[in-house]
């Protein structure tokens, strides 16, 4: 019986793995300027935020740019209307008693006098807002109240979920097929927790930071541990390296410490610097059968020393972890569980990266 990390091994090496953009690249300083960083308001944010005021002599719009995850407290503009116009990136619009206004290029609101709101970036996303004030009256005086709390905020998506409204007829036919007809098609293979952790691993392979940081919660939701999906990110290092794995390991950390949970968690090693590499190369016997007992000091003598770390690194660094074991080890994958797994993750990783999966399947049955 193979491990369920033989399929999530297959599901990196067959994802793309072209790197993303990062978050600030949404945003084009040489078209809206960023601006000095807002020292004298500091006190009424949450995060870095930049002011950049055009036409400033006579009075003109000021752009203020908000880093990821970056808003202003809850406040008051009495006697006056402020008006905000975004420009670049993704944010929130939130007054009191009202849906939230997702904040994209293009969008204008209108704040009325005495209304209590806040405004500021995504979560993995910056954003930028022309403001300024109207319809002014004599007394006009804005009021600053408390802070937007991480519990208030992180109710709102991700910049993700803002294409429900930039693209919403393609976001509903891609969710019916992924989360319906998908789901329909495999859920006698792959219960609700295998699912997600199915996700989790092929978005690392794939590099689809963005999607991941969306459905991390939801498998977190589904059953998904804690302690699992550190795992996954841990053990996709030995196929992605840790450039790719990084902006993965942080996104994990603030999700979970948004959730209340304490990091770091409780190790899961079970081999010493000692005895890694007897116990990965036992892992690799495990897998790939006993012809991998003497691999670790095979080949040419001037690039022996990789496969040695194959058996101390790869296997004995990270399959022999207790958290690998436990999460991974009792799910058998046959044929057909593997299939379910490349189907219910084709809509992450597309239908040519789909079949290259399909075909390794067909490869191996041909062989026994």
């Amino acid at each position: 019986m193979r491990i369920i990390t033989t399929f999530i091994a297959l599901l990196l090496a067959v994802a793309n793995i072209n790197a993303q953009e990062k978050m600030k690249d949404n945003v084009n300083f040489n078209v809206w300027p960023k601006g000095e960083l807002n020292t004298a308001y500091a006190k009424y944010f949450i995060g870095n935020s930049y002011l950049a005021p055009l036409d400033a002599e006579n009075g003109g719009p000021v752009n203020v740019t908000f880093e990821p995850r970056c808003r202003n407290n809850w406040h008051i503009h009495h006697k006056s209307v402020q008006v905000l116009v975004c420009v670049a990136g993704h944010g929130w619009y939130v007054e009191e008693g009202k849906e939230p206004v997702a904040l994209h290029p293009g969008v204008v609101v209108a704040i009325p006098a005495e209304a209590k709101h806040w405004h500021g970036a995504a979560k993995d996303s910056w954003m930028q807002h022309l403001t300024y004030m109207t319809k002014v009256e004599e007394g006009a005086s804005n009021e600053w109240l408390e802070p937007v709390t991480d519990a208030e905020y992180d109710k709102l998506p991700a910049s993700g979920a803002l294409l429900s409204v930039t693209d919403a007829e393609y976001i509903g036919r891609f969710e019916a097929f992924a989360y319906g007809e998908v789901v329909e098609q495999v859920k006698t293979q792959l219960d609700d927790r295998t699912r997600y952790i199915c996700y989790i691993a092929t978005l690392l392979g794939c590099q689809g930071i963005d999607e991941y940081c969306e459905l991390l919660p939801k498998a977190l939701d589904n059953g998904v541990s804690p302690v699992e999906v550190k795992e996954i990110v841990y053990q996709a290092t030995a196929y992605l390296g840790m450039g790719r794995i990084r902006p993965f390991l942080t996104a994990t950390n603030e999700i979970l410490s948004t959730r209340g949970i304490i990091l770091p968690l409780a190790s899961q090693q079970t081999t010493s610097m000692e005895t890694r590499r007897e116990a990965g190369t036992q892992a690799q016997v495990g897998c790939f059968g006993d012809g991998m007992r003497d691999f670790w000091k095979s080949g040419p003598e001037d690039s022996q020393h990789i496969n040695k770390w194959l058996a101390d690194n790869c296997f004995g660094d990270y399959y022999t972890r207790k958290g690998h074991i436990a999460g991974n080890y009792h799910v058998g994958n046959d044929k057909d569980m593997l299939i379910a797994v490349i189907s219910s993750n084709l809509p992450f990783i597309g239908y040519p990266r789909t079949l290259n999966a399909l075909n390794c399947i067909r490869s191996v049955e041909s062989e026994k």
